[in-house]
């Protein structure tokens, strides 16, 4: 019948579709980072929040923690949804694996805090392009006003700056996560003596993160869901516990 060919070409244009949309899944999951991190301390723009995720998400990396200090409220000002931020983070934090904290204790991490070098108060700073990344890394970044508090700077294994040519003091914190991230990544690859298309998480991790996606592509309520969830943890005091620790 007439109406019969139509319908095969249209099934078989979804079928296409799913397995392209498998395909490309599984390649993300296999080249993702787990043992590179990102940490924001006390962002106050959902704006640059924004931005960080989507340029942590495009560069491989699965974690990104946040800590805020303010446990009376809870509020984390800078994951207010505003519609300039759902532009900018274009979906980029469907794919990654957020997690929220009181404070920064690192377990089995070496965590750097990024540290203009006119606010290093007498610190020795590390140039970003001279750290090993081969063990398990993490790199800090605070709040656009202040910075990385002094209390998370102790808890730190040392500081980190991005080395600048210009005239120019320094960046805005989405550009210089973007840039530490950039680099941070491609270092870690190239220590890991890592394959072009694979990731540095384990067999398992692979599958078990693939399920997880498998889910949310198919629930187009799950970046809503995220924008709600943030919402009502604005209101109560925030989930305590240990900055590395998976558990969402």
């Amino acid at each position: 019948m007439d109406w019969e060919l139509p319908f095969e070409e249209e099934t078989a244009s979804e079928t296409t579709t799913v397995l392209r949309r498998d395909a490309r899944l599984e390649q993300s999951a296999r080249r993702r980072l787990e043992g590179l991190r990102v940490v924001l301390e006390d962002l106050c723009d959902p704006g640059n929040r924004a931005a960080i995720l989507r340029s942590v998400e495009a560069f491989g990396l699965l974690h990104v923690h946040e800590v805020c200090h303010d446990v009376a409220t809870g509020r984390r000002p800078a994951q207010t949804s505003t519609a300039r931020g759902r532009s900018i983070v274009n979906g980029a934090e469907k794919w990654l694996n957020l997690h929220q904290h009181e404070g920064v204790e690192a377990a089995g991490f070496g965590v750097w805090a990024a540290v203009p070098p006119q606010q290093a108060g007498g610190r020795r700073l590390m140039p970003l392009d001279e750290l090993c990344f081969g063990g398990k890394t993490a790199l800090l970044f605070g709040s656009e006003a202040r910075g990385v508090s002094t209390k998370a700077v102790e808890s730190c294994d040392g500081c980190f700056t991005v080395p600048l040519f210009g005239l120019s003091e320094s960046l805005n914190v989405s550009v210089c996560v973007a840039v530490s991230v950039h680099l941070a990544a491609l270092k870690r690859r190239k220590a890991l003596d890592l394959p072009k298309d694979m990731g540095d998480m384990e067999e398992l991790q692979v599958e078990e993160l693939l399920r997880s996606y498998a889910d949310r592509s198919l629930d187009h309520r799950f970046t809503a869901n995220l924008r709600s969830q943030r919402s009502v943890r604005s209101q109560r005091s925030v989930i305590p516990g240990p900055c590395f620790n998976d558990e969402k």
